[in-house]
């Protein structure tokens, strides 16, 4: 994924990032199922949720895999461990190659920078355009950072509590933790916060070389 485009990674990443927690524990449930079904039978549950490995939870289910309506098998609840997987796996590497592109995204780019009262100001542009921007104090670090794509924001990263934020046409749809734990489900609060900023958040930033400009 590394060499594609940062356009087409950052749509294949994100999308991954919406889907994932929806679907993996599905497919991976399926994928148990249907493995061990014969191709011209159905498989259906038989009964209610029943502890069939003997965990002391209900959350297992009884398989007829040929029609007759006497269990077959039993398929073992796999979410918790699919869930596990996906947020010390799955969502580090999908946070890694956003991040990545990121990077590439600016690679090149002309940087310029601005300090005004204990702030410093960073823009940088390819072909004029922008690129990537931030502004951060300057004795703690403590700031925030912006990445455009075609003039928009794409990415939020706030520099004191290592959150990032990603969207998709100014609309918000993945936020990450510094540790790469991965959120894709927000309050109206939380979107209508993230997606003002994302729209309105680096205005100083710009003022500041525009004045600097004249």
């Amino acid at each position: 994924m590394i060499s594609l485009p940062f356009a087409n990674k950052l749509s294949l990443s994100l999308l991954v990032c919406t889907t994932l927690l929806t679907t993996c524990q599905v497919s991976q449930a399926s994928t148990t199922s249907n493995s061990q079904t014969p191709a011209a039978k159905e498989s259906k549950i038989i009964g209610g949720a029943i502890d069939c490995d003997n965990d002391g939870r209900q959350n297992d289910s009884r398989i007829d895999d040929d029609g007759n309506g006497i269990p077959d098998r039993c398929v073992i609840d796999t979410s918790a461990n699919a869930q596990q997987k996906i947020k010390t796996e799955s969502t580090k590497e999908i946070f890694d190659t956003l991040m990545q592109a990121l990077t590439e995204m600016t690679e090149g780019c002309d940087e310029a920078t601005k300090v005004r009262a204990g702030v410093s100001y960073r823009i940088c542009t390819i072909n004029n355009q922008p690129v990537a921007a931030s502004e951060a104090l300057l004795e703690v670090g403590d700031g925030v950072g912006f990445w455009f794509k075609n003039n928009k924001v794409v990415a939020i990263r706030y520099f004191h509590s290592g959150e990032t934020l990603f969207f998709d046409d100014e609309t918000l749809i993945a936020k990450f933790s510094d540790d790469a734990e991965l959120q894709s489900n927000f309050t109206n609060e939380e979107r209508r916060e993230a997606e003002n900023l994302a729209k309105e958040g680096y205005q100083t930033i710009f003022q500041v070389f525009a004045e600097s400009a004249k």
